[in-house]
């Protein structure tokens, strides 16, 4: 019916159609059959901002009135917004599409192929390229672009047109964040004058809303997901880029307003697993787009601004797969027009002319030299193998876990399509562990994930394993000399990101691929429901199961009480913090509900029949502690760090699926709190923070928690919980912190690159819960160092840094960094009157990254007033 309505809609307006000319077209001939832009949205492109639901109405008008589109949607925001792709190729080459994509597939999966067959591909498949625009949602000159060229490729009757239609298969992403790029288009459109867009920048309509567009529902920068998925947005894509192997793609965003535009080759640094091929093709691309742009007497830079280091970027990911990924940057045009520093004004118009400008000399250039592109890329895949094959690191071995960690980064990783197996029985051989310095014999356990890099995926794969990516000593030497001169630094993002420490696995690396192996296969096992007990159920702290069962018993009105000490009853072996649901507590419904949140969550619960424990403290004792259920609200708003909320928000959202109210920091001066036990305040300026408060609300908060409230700080905003103006905590921020430096709460310096530390725990203590580790890892991305006072209670300095020794695991730490952050807390609690605060020198839930720093958080929050 749908398509129907569309091919009425286009037949009334068909006349209009033919002398209609596309703002972008330059001249050319176009099919009148298909719609422009103008004809279907009402405006030009570059007019205004384009409505997701209006770009679809586009999309599905190009699709019903032209053979050389077509429209996948590939996921749903958690909005509920489509996630389009649209797919432009010849009709001849649509007719073959799935042959297509099944060649595109025998290359990148080359074993067991013959030169002859490979080569025989290399010959007749087109380039694919893979265009994503608009991952930040107020970039949005990028969608209007995509636009521009949804047209051109659909109905162009050019000869450029339709050498890219024949050589080429174009997958067009037009917004790859529609949830922030709505926020964007709402915030414009709201404050749009009638007379036009004020030029001012700064005009309300420049600023937009806290915490801005540039991020996805939950507050998440999606150019940072790639191999993390924690997004549909994301796993669709990649799902979807796995099944189409792209040879080029190009990530298209905006950067300030008064700069020009940026192409690669990218800055220092680049990832040393980048292969030498692909900055052969960065400069062939980059002759093209300077080609197209001195034509226009457009300016532009290369090589600044912009690294290639971390894999999670939208160009990263793309080129250890084997794709030329470039990311492109075009002035912002704000919110449609915005005076520049040189007295010019950027229009929206002009922003996306020079996106699509680049967008169209990429898919020419590729097209172009579709054969040879396409078996540079055949040839990387093969060089992944071989190249794996003779290095000292061959494999990753994980072991397995109680807790599931293991198999949550075992099914990531295949996420990622890289292939993981299985030990099928327990392998002697040599091995060197994560952390550990020296190989040495080793028996792994049959079970254990095993990952063979001599794969066609091999390259990312040790660049998500390998526990330390390494950078290059001339760039370190030449960060060190700006440094020291204050000059601007390159470091771009976190220089450590290794998976096994940040699902805080047990890994071991070999020059050996163990066996015998088997496939690995997630197919939930059928599980039996637990069965009515006649005195209560058990189940352990630590996992994610354990956790979201303990949510949703909770969130459910289930009375649910914790041991303060380890027990062993018949088969279960339970440390402290292990959680007791009693039956003769709740009514007649608990079996039910039991059963019912085990089953959601897949936690292990053990049916017990009496009070009585084989070991340890029976389970009427005064030390099996009934939990509160507590009522959380989280702090956002100006001027707490969006990042950091939107990472909180999802933790209790999506983790641990626990109700939690965002709250604002101008309500917390009346009666805001009243409705609370436990306020999280996510990572902000203490002193941003203080002046937003004011005495009011510094004042209700410490009332507040000395009435019995627990508050839990993260990152920064640990510095505003360390502030003697605060009051509450005896934690103070270290005396070598100036004292600028602690009023501002800010990292020294503003650039500090994120590295992977040790620290160790107090497992006595109920915030480490379940995590039944001494030693663990956390990314330390400040220079915030804290300096617990010297009548230190038991129990309070719950987590500190390690010492210097043993303190760095991986990624760049200033020189000075690691003599200052040795010993000083990481993780700090403390009684205030009836209440409580627990501090958090980093962000424990960043970027959904660090799961095995899950129960850490989810501890602070469910024993908050229980101990």
């Amino acid at each position: 019916m749908k398509r129907l309505l569309l091919l009425l809609l286009l037949a009334v307006l068909a006349p209009h159609l033919a002398a209609a000319q596309h703002a972008f077209a330059g001249g050319g001939a176009y099919d009148p059959e298909v719609p422009t832009p103008r004809a279907v949205l009402g405006y030009e492109v570059g007019e205004r901002f384009t409505p997701h639901h209006l770009l679809m109405r586009y999309a599905e008008a190009l699709a019903a009135s032209s053979r050389r589109i077509r429209l996948d949607t590939v996921a749903h925001s958690f909005e509920g917004r489509e996630v389009l792709l649209a797919i432009l190729t010849s009709e001849t080459n649509h007719a073959r599409l799935e042959q297509i994509r099944a060649d595109a597939g025998r290359l990148a999966r080359p074993q067991g192929a013959g030169a002859g067959e490979l080569n025989a591909i290399v010959g007749r498949i087109p380039t694919i390229v893979w265009l994503g625009y608009t991952v930040h949602g107020g970039e949005a000159s990028g969608t209007e672009a995509a636009i521009a060229m949804l047209y051109q490729l659909a109905a162009g009757r050019d000869p450029e047109t339709q050498m890219i239609l024949d050589s080429a298969v174009v997958l067009i992403d037009p917004v790859q964040n529609p949830d922030g790029h709505e926020r964007h288009v709402q915030d414009v459109m709201r404050m749009r004058s009638a007379l036009g867009v004020p030029v001012s920048p700064a005009a309300m309509i420049h600023q937009g809303n806290w915490p801005g567009p540039r991020t996805s529902h939950y507050y998440f920068d999606l150019n940072r997901d790639w191999f993390i998925h924690s997004h549909p947005e994301t796993r669709g894509r990649i799902a979807t880029f796995l099944q189409w192997a792209p040879h080029v793609a190009v990530d298209l965003h905006e950067m300030g307003s008064n700069s020009t535009y940026f192409f690669a080759p990218p800055m220092e640094p680049v990832h040393e697993h980048v292969h030498s091929s692909i900055p052969r093709w960065w400069d062939i691309f980059a002759a093209a787009n300077a080609a197209a742009f001195d034509r226009q007497g457009w300016s532009y830079f290369r090589r600044e601004g912009y690294d290639e280091f971390y894999p999670g970027y939208g160009v990263s990911w793309p080129i250890m797969t084997g794709a030329v990924g470039m990311t492109y940057e075009q002035a912002s045009s704000g919110g449609g027009a915005i005076r520049r520093n040189d007295g010019t004004v950027l229009t929206l118009h002009q922003a996306a002319l020079q996106h699509y400008t680049a967008a169209w000399a990429t898919a020419l250039t590729a097209a172009s030299r579709r054969q040879e592109r396409v078996r540079d890329y055949l040839a990387f895949r093969q060089s992944a193998i071989t190249e794996a094959a003779r290095a000292p690191m061959r494999a990753v071995v994980i072991e397995p876990d109680a807790q599931g960690r293991a198999d949550s980064l075992a099914a990531r990783l295949i996420g990622n399509g890289i292939v993981v197996q299985r030990l099928s029985r327990a392998s002697d051989l040599s091995a060197t562990e994560y952390g550990g310095a020296q190989a040495r014999s080793v028996r792994l356990p049959a079970g254990a994930y095993v990952v063979d890099l001599a794969q066609p995926q091999g390259r990312l794969a040790r660049t998500l394993l390998e526990p330390e990516a390494r950078l290059d000593s001339s760039f370190i030497a030449q960060e060190l000399e700006s440094r020291r001169t204050g000059q601007p630094g390159r470091f771009y993002d976190v220089t450590a990101w290794s998976l096994p420490y940040s699902y805080r696995v047990r890994a071991w690396w070999t020059r050996a691929t163990p066996g015998p192996l088997e496939p690995v296969s997630f197919d939930t096992p059928s599980r039996a429901e637990p069965a009515a007990a006649r005195y209560g159920y058990a189940f352990e702290a630590g996992s994610e199961a354990g956790l979201g069962l303990l949510a949703g018993l909770l969130a459910d009105s289930v009375r649910v009480w914790y041991a303060q000490r380890g027990f062993h009853i018949g088969e279960h072996r339970f440390p402290h913090g292990a959680f007791l649901v009693r039956v003769e507590a709740n009514d007649e419904s608990v079996h039910e509900r039991v059963r019912r949140h085990a089953g959601a969550s897949g936690a292990q619960v053990a049916v017990l029949s009496s009070a009585m424990v084989d070991e340890g403290a029976d389970l009427g004792s005064n030390s099996v502690v009934p939990l509160r259920t507590p009522r959380v609200a989280l702090l956002g708003g100006s001027p707490i760090n969006g990042n950091s909320f939107g990472f909180a928000w999802f933790a209790f959202d999506q983790r641990l699926r626990y109700p939690v109210t965002p709250v604002s920091v101008s309500s917390l001066g009346g009666a805001a709190l009243d409705d609370f036990e436990v306020l999280v305040v996510p990572s902000t300026p203490a002193a941003a923070l203080e002046r937003e408060l004011g005495d009011a609300g510094r004042e209700r908060i410490t009332q507040w928690v000395r009435a019995g409230g627990t508050l839990i700080t993260l990152d920064g905003a640990t510095a505003w919980l360390a502030s003697e103006r605060l009051g509450l905590a005896r934690l103070r921020l270290h005396p070598d912190t100036t004292a600028a430096e602690a009023q501002q709460g800010a990292p020294l310096p503003a650039n500090v690159p994120g590295a992977i530390v040790r620290v160790a725990a107090d497992t006595l203590s109920l915030l480490l819960a379940g995590v039944n580790q001494a030693e663990l890892p956390v990314l330390v991305f400040s220079e915030r160092i804290y300096a617990a006072p010297r009548d230190l209670r038991p129990g309070e300095a719950a987590i500190r840094y390690a010492e210097q020794p043993r303190l760095r695991l991986a990624g760049y730490l200033w020189p000075e960094v690691p003599a200052r952050l040795a010993g000083t807390p990481y993780l700090w609690t403390e009684r205030v009157g009836r209440g409580r605060v627990i501090g958090f020198a980093g962000d424990p839930n960043f970027r959904d990254l660090w799961r095995g720093l899950l129960p850490l958080f989810a501890n602070a929050v469910f024993f908050a007033g229980s101990y």
